[in-house]
Protein backbone atom coordinates (compact mmCIF):
# COMPACT_ATOMS: atom_id res chain seq x y z
CA UNK A 1 0.00 0.00 0.00
CA UNK A 2 1.02 3.48 -0.38
CA UNK A 3 2.86 4.90 2.53
CA UNK A 4 1.97 8.78 1.54
CA UNK A 5 3.33 10.26 4.76
CA UNK A 6 7.34 8.65 3.83
CA UNK A 7 6.46 10.56 0.11
CA UNK A 8 5.46 13.78 1.93
CA UNK A 9 8.38 14.07 4.03
CA UNK A 10 10.25 13.26 0.97
CA UNK A 11 8.46 16.15 -0.64
CA UNK A 12 8.55 18.46 1.65
CA UNK A 13 12.49 18.21 1.73
CA UNK A 14 12.51 18.43 -2.02
CA UNK A 15 10.20 21.98 -1.46
CA UNK A 16 12.62 23.48 1.33
CA UNK A 17 15.80 22.55 -0.68
CA UNK A 18 14.25 24.62 -3.83
CA UNK A 19 15.45 28.06 -4.90
CA UNK A 20 13.47 31.33 -5.40
CA UNK A 21 13.58 32.97 -9.21
CA UNK A 22 13.79 36.23 -7.50
CA UNK A 23 16.62 35.78 -5.18
CA UNK A 24 19.00 33.37 -7.54
CA UNK A 25 20.85 30.42 -6.21
CA UNK A 26 22.06 26.78 -6.82
CA UNK A 27 20.14 24.17 -5.62
CA UNK A 28 20.17 20.67 -6.86
CA UNK A 29 16.48 21.20 -7.63
CA UNK A 30 15.54 21.43 -11.31
CA UNK A 31 12.14 23.11 -10.18
CA UNK A 32 12.64 26.70 -8.80
CA UNK A 33 9.76 28.55 -7.26
CA UNK A 34 9.24 31.71 -9.91
CA UNK A 35 8.69 35.28 -9.07
CA UNK A 36 5.29 37.30 -9.63
CA UNK A 37 4.91 41.07 -10.31
CA UNK A 38 2.64 43.33 -7.48
CA UNK A 39 1.84 46.40 -6.83
CA UNK A 40 1.64 47.61 -10.43
CA UNK A 41 4.61 46.53 -11.38
CA UNK A 42 6.55 48.27 -8.54
CA UNK A 43 7.35 45.21 -6.19
CA UNK A 44 8.69 41.82 -7.24
CA UNK A 45 7.07 38.59 -4.93
CA UNK A 46 8.03 34.89 -4.80
CA UNK A 47 5.17 32.72 -5.97
CA UNK A 48 4.54 29.67 -3.72
CA UNK A 49 1.62 27.43 -5.06
CA UNK A 50 0.21 24.03 -4.64
CA UNK A 51 1.36 23.12 -8.12
CA UNK A 52 4.86 22.64 -6.87
CA UNK A 53 3.45 20.86 -4.18
CA UNK A 54 1.35 18.54 -6.91
CA UNK A 55 4.85 17.86 -9.01
CA UNK A 56 7.00 16.93 -6.47
CA UNK A 57 4.65 14.58 -5.10
CA UNK A 58 3.38 12.70 -8.38
CA UNK A 59 7.74 12.36 -8.81
CA UNK A 60 8.02 10.72 -5.35
CA UNK A 61 4.64 8.72 -5.88
CA UNK A 62 6.24 6.95 -9.40
CA UNK A 63 9.32 6.31 -7.56
CA UNK A 64 7.92 4.83 -4.42
CA UNK A 65 5.05 2.74 -5.93
CA UNK A 66 5.78 1.34 -9.65
CA UNK A 67 3.08 -1.47 -9.36
CA UNK A 68 0.57 1.69 -8.88
CA UNK A 69 -1.15 3.87 -11.46
CA UNK A 70 -2.14 7.48 -10.97
CA UNK A 71 -4.57 10.31 -13.11
CA UNK A 72 -4.94 13.74 -12.09
CA UNK A 73 -7.63 16.04 -12.29
CA UNK A 74 -9.88 12.87 -11.59
CA UNK A 75 -13.96 13.05 -12.16
CA UNK A 76 -15.45 11.89 -8.79
CA UNK A 77 -17.52 8.73 -8.83
CA UNK A 78 -20.54 11.13 -6.59
CA UNK A 79 -22.09 13.55 -8.00
CA UNK A 80 -21.93 17.57 -6.52
CA UNK A 81 -23.52 20.98 -6.38
CA UNK A 82 -21.39 23.94 -4.62
CA UNK A 83 -22.37 27.22 -5.42
CA UNK A 84 -20.28 30.64 -4.77
CA UNK A 85 -20.38 30.55 -0.85
CA UNK A 86 -19.59 28.10 2.13
CA UNK A 87 -23.68 29.01 2.97
CA UNK A 88 -24.41 27.54 -0.50
CA UNK A 89 -22.16 24.45 -0.08
CA UNK A 90 -23.85 23.59 3.10
CA UNK A 91 -27.16 23.83 1.71
CA UNK A 92 -26.57 22.07 -1.86
CA UNK A 93 -24.94 19.10 0.56
CA UNK A 94 -27.39 16.92 -0.17
CA UNK A 95 -27.93 17.66 -4.18
CA UNK A 96 -26.22 15.62 -6.41
CA UNK A 97 -26.02 17.26 -10.00
CA UNK A 98 -22.72 16.72 -11.93
CA UNK A 99 -19.45 15.23 -11.28
CA UNK A 100 -16.33 17.46 -9.55
CA UNK A 101 -12.84 16.40 -9.82
CA UNK A 102 -9.87 15.30 -8.02
CA UNK A 103 -6.64 16.73 -7.79
CA UNK A 104 -5.10 12.86 -7.51
CA UNK A 105 -6.25 9.39 -7.88
CA UNK A 106 -4.50 6.03 -7.25
CA UNK A 107 -5.20 3.06 -8.61
CA UNK A 108 -3.94 -0.28 -8.39
CA UNK A 109 -4.36 -3.15 -11.38
CA UNK A 110 -5.71 -6.33 -10.96
CA UNK A 111 -6.83 -9.17 -13.92
CA UNK A 112 -6.68 -6.08 -16.00
CA UNK A 113 -9.36 -3.80 -14.22
CA UNK A 114 -8.03 -0.45 -12.65
CA UNK A 115 -9.70 0.12 -9.09
CA UNK A 116 -9.38 3.30 -7.40
CA UNK A 117 -7.75 2.93 -3.80
CA UNK A 118 -6.55 6.42 -3.14
CA UNK A 119 -8.36 10.10 -3.35
CA UNK A 120 -5.77 13.54 -3.11
CA UNK A 121 -6.92 16.94 -2.37
CA UNK A 122 -4.19 19.11 -2.37
CA UNK A 123 -3.92 22.99 -1.42
CA UNK A 124 -1.84 25.69 -0.36
CA UNK A 125 -1.95 28.74 1.98
CA UNK A 126 -4.01 29.41 4.64
CA UNK A 127 -7.03 29.24 2.12
CA UNK A 128 -10.68 30.22 2.42
CA UNK A 129 -13.25 28.13 3.88
CA UNK A 130 -15.37 27.81 1.17
CA UNK A 131 -12.08 26.43 -1.12
CA UNK A 132 -11.18 23.77 1.84
CA UNK A 133 -14.78 22.48 2.73
CA UNK A 134 -15.44 21.72 -1.45
CA UNK A 135 -12.49 19.17 -0.70
CA UNK A 136 -13.30 17.69 2.35
CA UNK A 137 -17.05 16.89 1.09
CA UNK A 138 -15.60 14.97 -1.78
CA UNK A 139 -12.91 13.17 -0.25
CA UNK A 140 -15.85 12.34 2.42
CA UNK A 141 -18.09 11.40 -0.18
CA UNK A 142 -16.10 9.23 -2.40
CA UNK A 143 -16.12 5.34 -1.70
CA UNK A 144 -12.07 5.44 -1.29
CA UNK A 145 -9.55 6.72 1.45
CA UNK A 146 -8.45 9.84 0.87
CA UNK A 147 -5.80 11.63 1.78
CA UNK A 148 -6.29 16.18 2.19
CA UNK A 149 -2.29 17.71 1.33
CA UNK A 150 -1.79 21.14 3.02
CA UNK A 151 1.22 23.18 2.22
CA UNK A 152 1.71 26.11 4.09
CA UNK A 153 4.88 29.01 3.62
CA UNK A 154 5.55 28.55 7.60
CA UNK A 155 2.86 27.59 10.65
CA UNK A 156 2.62 29.06 14.27
CA UNK A 157 -0.13 29.02 16.61
CA UNK A 158 -2.64 31.19 14.73
CA UNK A 159 -1.98 29.72 11.24
CA UNK A 160 -3.50 26.20 12.86
CA UNK A 161 -5.84 27.61 15.08
CA UNK A 162 -6.96 31.30 16.53
CA UNK A 163 -10.14 33.19 17.89
CA UNK A 164 -11.08 34.35 14.86
CA UNK A 165 -11.36 30.85 13.58
CA UNK A 166 -9.48 31.92 10.57
CA UNK A 167 -7.14 28.48 11.18
CA UNK A 168 -6.39 25.61 8.92
CA UNK A 169 -7.62 23.46 12.21
CA UNK A 170 -10.67 25.88 12.27
CA UNK A 171 -11.76 25.68 9.19
CA UNK A 172 -11.30 22.00 8.84
CA UNK A 173 -13.32 21.30 12.01
CA UNK A 174 -15.47 23.33 10.70
CA UNK A 175 -15.92 21.55 7.27
CA UNK A 176 -15.78 17.68 8.86
CA UNK A 177 -18.83 18.64 11.34
CA UNK A 178 -20.79 20.49 8.78
CA UNK A 179 -20.58 17.26 6.50
CA UNK A 180 -20.02 14.67 8.49
CA UNK A 181 -23.17 12.80 7.46
CA UNK A 182 -22.16 12.58 3.98
CA UNK A 183 -18.79 10.46 5.32
CA UNK A 184 -19.42 7.06 2.69
CA UNK A 185 -17.90 3.82 3.61
CA UNK A 186 -17.29 2.99 7.22
CA UNK A 187 -13.99 1.57 6.55
CA UNK A 188 -11.77 4.48 5.37
CA UNK A 189 -10.42 6.59 6.49
CA UNK A 190 -9.06 10.27 5.26
CA UNK A 191 -5.46 11.07 6.09
CA UNK A 192 -4.76 15.02 6.92
CA UNK A 193 -1.42 16.35 6.32
CA UNK A 194 -0.16 19.47 7.11
CA UNK A 195 4.04 20.56 5.38
CA UNK A 196 4.84 23.63 6.62
CA UNK A 197 7.87 25.51 4.73
CA UNK A 198 8.69 26.81 8.73
CA UNK A 199 7.55 26.20 12.09
CA UNK A 200 8.24 29.71 13.59
CA UNK A 201 8.65 28.84 17.27
CA UNK A 202 11.33 26.60 15.67
CA UNK A 203 14.71 28.27 16.19
CA UNK A 204 16.83 26.43 13.70
CA UNK A 205 13.84 27.45 11.20
CA UNK A 206 12.84 24.01 10.00
CA UNK A 207 10.31 22.67 8.14
CA UNK A 208 7.51 20.93 10.03
CA UNK A 209 5.13 18.07 9.09
CA UNK A 210 1.74 17.13 10.91
CA UNK A 211 -0.43 14.37 9.87
CA UNK A 212 -3.35 12.34 11.54
CA UNK A 213 -5.97 10.15 10.36
CA UNK A 214 -9.43 10.61 10.39
CA UNK A 215 -12.28 7.69 10.69
CA UNK A 216 -16.24 7.79 11.14
CA UNK A 217 -15.80 6.89 15.06
CA UNK A 218 -14.17 10.01 15.51
CA UNK A 219 -16.10 12.67 13.63
CA UNK A 220 -18.52 12.35 16.65
CA UNK A 221 -15.05 13.37 18.62
CA UNK A 222 -14.22 16.67 16.55
CA UNK A 223 -13.55 19.27 18.87
CA UNK A 224 -10.86 16.97 20.82
CA UNK A 225 -9.48 16.35 17.98
CA UNK A 226 -9.01 19.61 16.41
CA UNK A 227 -8.97 21.67 19.91
CA UNK A 228 -7.93 21.18 23.27
CA UNK A 229 -9.75 22.64 26.39
CA UNK A 230 -8.90 26.16 26.46
CA UNK A 231 -9.59 26.28 23.26
CA UNK A 232 -6.58 26.69 19.98
CA UNK A 233 -3.54 24.63 20.98
CA UNK A 234 -0.09 24.77 19.76
CA UNK A 235 2.40 22.56 18.30
CA UNK A 236 3.18 20.39 21.12
CA UNK A 237 -0.35 19.98 22.21
CA UNK A 238 -2.17 19.04 18.94
CA UNK A 239 0.70 16.10 19.64
CA UNK A 240 -0.55 14.77 22.55
CA UNK A 241 -3.79 14.54 20.61
CA UNK A 242 -3.05 11.53 18.57
CA UNK A 243 -1.60 13.86 15.86
CA UNK A 244 2.00 13.02 14.52
CA UNK A 245 4.44 15.68 14.29
CA UNK A 246 7.85 15.34 12.22
CA UNK A 247 10.44 17.97 12.72
CA UNK A 248 13.08 15.88 11.26
CA UNK A 249 12.53 15.64 7.56
CA UNK A 250 15.38 14.34 5.09
CA UNK A 251 14.78 13.65 1.67
CA UNK A 252 17.12 10.22 1.53
CA UNK A 253 14.72 8.85 4.32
Amino acid sequence: MVDIIKISKKVLARLSDMDYEKDGGSSKEQLIFPQKVQAKGTKLKNRISEQELRILFIEEFKKANKDLFYSIETPTKEKYKFGETYKEIVKNAGIHKTSASLDMCMFKNALDKYKRILNIEFKHKNTGIKNIAKDILKLLREEQNGAFIHFLNNTDRGTLCNAKETGVFNKLYKSFNDFKDSWNNEKKYIHLIILSLEQKKNKLSKPILIHRKITKADLSNLKEIFFTDKGCGNIKEIKGKEWNVEFKINSNE
